[in-house]
């Protein structure tokens, strides 16, 4: 697998950005056409190391009365659509559409959706390749706190949501290793009308193939 190590270089600048917004009914995602979010990815795995880049571009946007549909282009060039209702925030997929957070979120907010774990990895014996199994957990995501103030890039945003998610399942791993118990816990920050700025997941398991690992998405821009 290549890894992908970048010195970044801060500005001296400091630049300040509110995650209020001009009316408290804005959601916690970009609906602006042409928006553009760049982020770093970095995770720790059983083998080390590993940074990447994830992004994405809005390009259609369509407002109505009842919602609005925002279809966008992320780095590697897939397409998601997302359409924001007053009952939530969904992606669309082919049979129906996946909830994935409320419009608003208000403190203490519960609800619940699943997602992948990224930074269980390992290509130590007895395996020659990578072993990255695809692991999907229910969560219970809940809003801590819509006053949260934090330093992201060397930008500083003011006034937004943290939510914290936290689930476990059960997997066979292999035939000889039997099922393996995996438990997920992360912290998300969101800014309104842009959405998520960061993210610190961490992944644990009671195998001693796959101990843990831990991954932190960090918003390095936001233009529009």
């Amino acid at each position: 697998m290549t890894l992908l190590y970048t010195v970044l270089l801060y500005a001296t600048t400091v630049f300040i950005s509110g995650c209020e917004p001009n009316s408290t009914t804005d959601p916690y995602f970009s609906t602006e056409l042409g928006a553009t979010s760049i982020y770093k990815i970095e995770r720790h795995t059983t083998d080390g190391m590993e940074e990447t880049r994830h992004g994405w571009t809005n390009l259609i946007i369509q407002k109505s009365n009842s919602s609005i549909s925002i279809d966008r282009k992320n780095l590697n060039n897939h397409h998601e659509t997302y359409k924001i209702m007053n009952n939530g925030i969904f992606l669309k997929e082919k049979s129906q559409n996946k909830f994935l957070m409320p419009r608003n979120l208000r403190k203490n907010d519960t609800w619940q959706t699943s997602t992948y774990a990224t930074a269980l990895q390992t290509s130590q014996a007895p395996w020659e390749k990578t072993l990255r199994p695809v692991i999907i957990v229910p969560v219970i995501n809940r809003v801590l706190s819509v006053n949260q103030d934090i330093w992201v890039a060397n930008k500083f945003y003011k006034g937004c949501a943290l939510v914290e998610s936290v689930g476990d399942t059960e997997i066979p791993l292999d035939s000889f290793i039997g099922n393996i118990k995996v438990t997920i816990s992360s912290k998300t920050w969101y800014a309104r009308n842009i959405g998520i700025i960061k993210r610190e997941t961490r992944e644990l398991t009671n195998s001693d193939i796959i101990k843990s690992g831990d991954a932190t998405m960090t918003l390095l821009s936001y233009s529009k």
